[in-house]
Protein backbone atom coordinates (compact mmCIF):
# COMPACT_ATOMS: atom_id res chain seq x y z
CA UNK A 1 0.00 0.00 0.00
CA UNK A 2 2.63 2.05 0.77
CA UNK A 3 4.74 1.57 -2.27
CA UNK A 4 1.48 2.58 -4.40
CA UNK A 5 1.12 5.86 -2.53
CA UNK A 6 4.41 6.88 -3.02
CA UNK A 7 4.55 5.58 -7.14
CA UNK A 8 1.36 8.04 -7.62
CA UNK A 9 2.97 11.32 -5.53
CA UNK A 10 6.00 10.59 -7.86
CA UNK A 11 3.62 10.13 -11.20
CA UNK A 12 2.05 13.51 -9.78
CA UNK A 13 5.14 15.43 -9.48
CA UNK A 14 6.41 14.53 -13.21
CA UNK A 15 2.86 15.72 -14.50
CA UNK A 16 3.14 18.84 -13.12
CA UNK A 17 7.06 19.70 -13.95
CA UNK A 18 5.87 18.75 -17.54
CA UNK A 19 3.08 20.98 -17.58
CA UNK A 20 5.14 24.01 -15.93
CA UNK A 21 7.90 23.35 -18.51
CA UNK A 22 5.25 24.11 -21.33
CA UNK A 23 4.01 26.89 -20.34
CA UNK A 24 5.28 30.27 -22.30
CA UNK A 25 7.61 32.71 -20.19
CA UNK A 26 6.57 35.92 -19.83
CA UNK A 27 8.59 38.58 -21.52
CA UNK A 28 10.09 40.92 -19.63
CA UNK A 29 8.63 44.43 -19.21
CA UNK A 30 9.90 47.35 -21.63
CA UNK A 31 12.12 49.50 -20.75
CA UNK A 32 10.75 52.88 -19.97
CA UNK A 33 12.13 55.96 -21.99
CA UNK A 34 14.52 58.30 -20.05
CA UNK A 35 12.34 61.47 -19.09
CA UNK A 36 13.95 64.92 -20.64
CA UNK A 37 13.99 67.38 -17.93
CA UNK A 38 15.32 71.17 -18.83
CA UNK A 39 14.95 73.10 -14.94
CA UNK A 40 18.72 73.18 -13.97
CA UNK A 41 21.85 75.24 -15.06
CA UNK A 42 24.45 74.55 -17.67
CA UNK A 43 28.11 76.37 -19.05
CA UNK A 44 29.02 76.04 -22.94
CA UNK A 45 30.75 77.30 -26.14
CA UNK A 46 29.58 79.02 -29.22
CA UNK A 47 30.94 80.50 -32.93
CA UNK A 48 28.96 82.34 -35.54
CA UNK A 49 29.31 85.67 -37.45
CA UNK A 50 28.38 88.90 -36.24
CA UNK A 51 27.75 92.15 -38.28
CA UNK A 52 28.21 95.70 -37.08
CA UNK A 53 26.50 98.37 -38.93
CA UNK A 54 26.74 102.46 -38.59
CA UNK A 55 24.99 105.17 -40.54
CA UNK A 56 26.55 108.58 -40.43
CA UNK A 57 24.60 111.59 -40.76
CA UNK A 58 26.27 115.00 -40.17
CA UNK A 59 24.80 117.75 -37.68
CA UNK A 60 22.13 118.92 -40.36
CA UNK A 61 20.89 115.28 -41.16
CA UNK A 62 22.67 114.83 -44.49
CA UNK A 63 23.80 111.38 -45.47
CA UNK A 64 27.51 111.06 -45.12
CA UNK A 65 27.50 107.09 -45.92
CA UNK A 66 26.85 103.86 -44.04
CA UNK A 67 29.95 101.62 -42.80
CA UNK A 68 28.99 97.67 -42.46
CA UNK A 69 30.88 94.82 -41.66
CA UNK A 70 30.72 90.93 -40.73
CA UNK A 71 32.71 88.53 -39.32
CA UNK A 72 33.63 85.65 -37.14
CA UNK A 73 32.60 85.67 -33.33
CA UNK A 74 32.87 83.46 -30.54
CA UNK A 75 32.83 82.89 -26.60
CA UNK A 76 30.85 81.59 -23.58
CA UNK A 77 27.62 81.53 -22.43
CA UNK A 78 26.32 80.60 -18.95
CA UNK A 79 22.94 80.48 -17.74
CA UNK A 80 19.85 78.59 -15.82
CA UNK A 81 16.23 77.15 -17.04
CA UNK A 82 12.96 76.50 -15.02
CA UNK A 83 10.75 74.12 -17.00
CA UNK A 84 6.40 74.36 -16.07
CA UNK A 85 2.99 73.16 -16.70
CA UNK A 86 5.07 70.60 -19.04
CA UNK A 87 5.94 71.86 -21.94
CA UNK A 88 7.52 75.83 -21.24
CA UNK A 89 10.69 76.69 -20.32
CA UNK A 90 11.71 80.19 -18.60
CA UNK A 91 15.64 80.76 -18.14
CA UNK A 92 18.24 83.49 -18.18
CA UNK A 93 21.93 83.69 -19.35
CA UNK A 94 24.60 85.81 -19.50
CA UNK A 95 26.83 85.44 -22.42
CA UNK A 96 30.46 86.92 -23.92
CA UNK A 97 31.88 86.84 -27.45
CA UNK A 98 35.37 88.30 -29.21
CA UNK A 99 34.70 89.20 -32.13
CA UNK A 100 37.55 91.21 -35.22
CA UNK A 101 35.25 92.99 -37.11
CA UNK A 102 36.35 96.32 -38.94
CA UNK A 103 35.66 98.27 -41.72
CA UNK A 104 36.53 101.62 -42.93
CA UNK A 105 34.88 104.14 -45.40
CA UNK A 106 35.57 107.72 -46.95
CA UNK A 107 33.19 110.15 -45.90
CA UNK A 108 30.65 111.19 -48.32
CA UNK A 109 29.97 114.70 -47.61
CA UNK A 110 34.21 115.04 -47.43
CA UNK A 111 36.08 113.04 -48.94
CA UNK A 112 39.55 114.09 -47.32
CA UNK A 113 37.92 112.14 -44.19
CA UNK A 114 37.68 108.82 -43.88
CA UNK A 115 36.09 106.60 -40.66
CA UNK A 116 36.62 104.06 -39.37
CA UNK A 117 35.40 100.71 -36.94
CA UNK A 118 36.64 98.17 -35.09
CA UNK A 119 34.71 95.46 -32.97
CA UNK A 120 36.39 93.77 -30.68
CA UNK A 121 33.89 92.13 -28.05
CA UNK A 122 30.22 92.20 -27.20
CA UNK A 123 28.09 90.20 -24.61
CA UNK A 124 24.39 90.16 -23.14
CA UNK A 125 22.10 89.50 -20.43
CA UNK A 126 19.37 88.15 -21.25
CA UNK A 127 15.97 86.58 -20.36
CA UNK A 128 14.17 83.60 -22.60
CA UNK A 129 10.87 81.93 -22.89
CA UNK A 130 10.68 78.04 -24.45
CA UNK A 131 7.69 75.63 -25.94
CA UNK A 132 8.94 72.53 -25.87
CA UNK A 133 7.48 71.16 -28.92
CA UNK A 134 8.90 67.54 -27.97
CA UNK A 135 10.47 66.45 -25.27
CA UNK A 136 13.69 67.16 -26.34
CA UNK A 137 13.19 69.88 -28.98
CA UNK A 138 13.06 74.05 -27.31
CA UNK A 139 11.87 76.72 -29.63
CA UNK A 140 12.44 79.87 -27.55
CA UNK A 141 12.49 83.99 -27.68
CA UNK A 142 14.63 85.94 -25.66
CA UNK A 143 15.01 89.77 -25.00
CA UNK A 144 17.03 91.37 -22.77
CA UNK A 145 20.26 93.60 -23.03
CA UNK A 146 23.42 93.89 -24.89
CA UNK A 147 26.92 95.58 -25.06
CA UNK A 148 29.50 95.88 -27.84
CA UNK A 149 32.81 97.22 -27.43
CA UNK A 150 33.58 99.31 -30.17
CA UNK A 151 35.97 101.30 -31.84
CA UNK A 152 35.56 104.81 -33.97
CA UNK A 153 38.61 106.73 -35.49
CA UNK A 154 38.47 109.55 -38.27
CA UNK A 155 41.70 109.70 -40.13
CA UNK A 156 42.69 111.78 -43.30
CA UNK A 157 42.32 109.69 -46.00
CA UNK A 158 45.69 110.90 -47.66
CA UNK A 159 48.16 110.55 -44.77
CA UNK A 160 46.34 108.51 -42.58
CA UNK A 161 47.11 111.52 -39.98
CA UNK A 162 43.84 110.09 -36.69
CA UNK A 163 41.70 113.15 -35.98
CA UNK A 164 39.82 111.59 -33.77
CA UNK A 165 39.92 108.32 -31.97
CA UNK A 166 36.77 107.01 -29.67
CA UNK A 167 36.84 103.64 -27.32
CA UNK A 168 32.97 103.34 -26.79
CA UNK A 169 31.07 100.32 -25.10
CA UNK A 170 27.77 101.14 -26.51
CA UNK A 171 24.31 99.60 -24.86
CA UNK A 172 20.64 98.40 -26.04
CA UNK A 173 18.00 96.43 -26.06
CA UNK A 174 18.80 92.82 -27.40
CA UNK A 175 15.81 90.87 -28.93
CA UNK A 176 15.93 87.43 -30.24
CA UNK A 177 14.71 83.68 -31.23
CA UNK A 178 16.44 79.92 -31.59
CA UNK A 179 15.84 76.38 -30.76
CA UNK A 180 17.64 74.25 -29.05
CA UNK A 181 17.89 70.57 -29.11
CA UNK A 182 18.94 67.88 -26.36
CA UNK A 183 20.53 65.22 -28.45
CA UNK A 184 21.46 63.62 -25.74
CA UNK A 185 21.34 63.39 -21.70
CA UNK A 186 22.59 66.72 -20.05
CA UNK A 187 23.83 67.64 -23.25
CA UNK A 188 22.21 69.84 -25.66
CA UNK A 189 22.61 71.99 -29.06
CA UNK A 190 21.54 75.34 -29.92
CA UNK A 191 21.20 77.22 -32.85
CA UNK A 192 19.70 81.55 -32.27
CA UNK A 193 19.45 84.56 -34.13
CA UNK A 194 19.97 88.64 -31.95
CA UNK A 195 19.71 92.13 -33.14
CA UNK A 196 21.02 94.68 -30.30
CA UNK A 197 19.42 98.10 -30.78
CA UNK A 198 23.11 99.81 -29.93
CA UNK A 199 22.10 103.86 -28.76
CA UNK A 200 23.49 106.31 -31.16
CA UNK A 201 25.88 108.74 -30.87
CA UNK A 202 28.40 111.85 -31.81
CA UNK A 203 31.47 112.30 -33.07
CA UNK A 204 33.68 115.32 -33.34
CA UNK A 205 36.67 116.25 -35.59
CA UNK A 206 38.51 119.36 -34.22
CA UNK A 207 40.90 121.39 -35.73
CA UNK A 208 43.82 123.49 -33.97
CA UNK A 209 40.94 125.95 -32.34
CA UNK A 210 37.61 124.64 -33.97
CA UNK A 211 35.04 122.33 -34.50
CA UNK A 212 36.03 120.70 -38.23
CA UNK A 213 32.40 118.72 -38.26
CA UNK A 214 30.49 116.81 -36.54
CA UNK A 215 28.85 113.34 -37.10
CA UNK A 216 25.64 111.83 -35.47
CA UNK A 217 26.10 107.58 -35.93
CA UNK A 218 22.89 105.13 -35.77
CA UNK A 219 24.44 101.75 -35.31
CA UNK A 220 22.87 98.26 -34.84
CA UNK A 221 24.33 94.61 -34.45
CA UNK A 222 23.06 91.27 -35.43
CA UNK A 223 24.03 87.91 -34.65
CA UNK A 224 23.88 84.25 -35.47
CA UNK A 225 25.72 81.71 -33.30
CA UNK A 226 25.78 77.87 -32.55
CA UNK A 227 27.15 76.14 -29.89
CA UNK A 228 26.84 73.66 -27.07
CA UNK A 229 25.42 73.23 -23.31
CA UNK A 230 26.66 71.18 -20.68
CA UNK A 231 23.68 70.73 -18.46
CA UNK A 232 23.49 70.16 -14.75
CA UNK A 233 20.36 68.22 -15.16
CA UNK A 234 19.34 66.64 -18.48
CA UNK A 235 17.08 63.63 -18.82
CA UNK A 236 16.11 61.42 -15.68
CA UNK A 237 16.82 57.89 -15.27
CA UNK A 238 14.09 55.43 -15.99
CA UNK A 239 11.70 54.27 -13.29
CA UNK A 240 11.41 51.00 -13.24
Amino acid sequence: MMRSIVALAFVAALANTATAADMPLKAPPPVPAPVYLWTGCYIGGNLGWAEASAHFEDRFGEDDGRLSKSGFAGGGQIGCDYQFAANWVFGVQGMIDGADISRSRVSVLDPDFTFHSDVRWFGTITARLGYLITPQFLFYAKGGWGTVKQRFQVTDTFDGFVFRSVDTSSSGGDAGVGFEYMFAPNWTFWVEWDHIFLNNRSIDVRGIDTVLFTDNIHRDFDKVLFGINWRFGGARSPVY
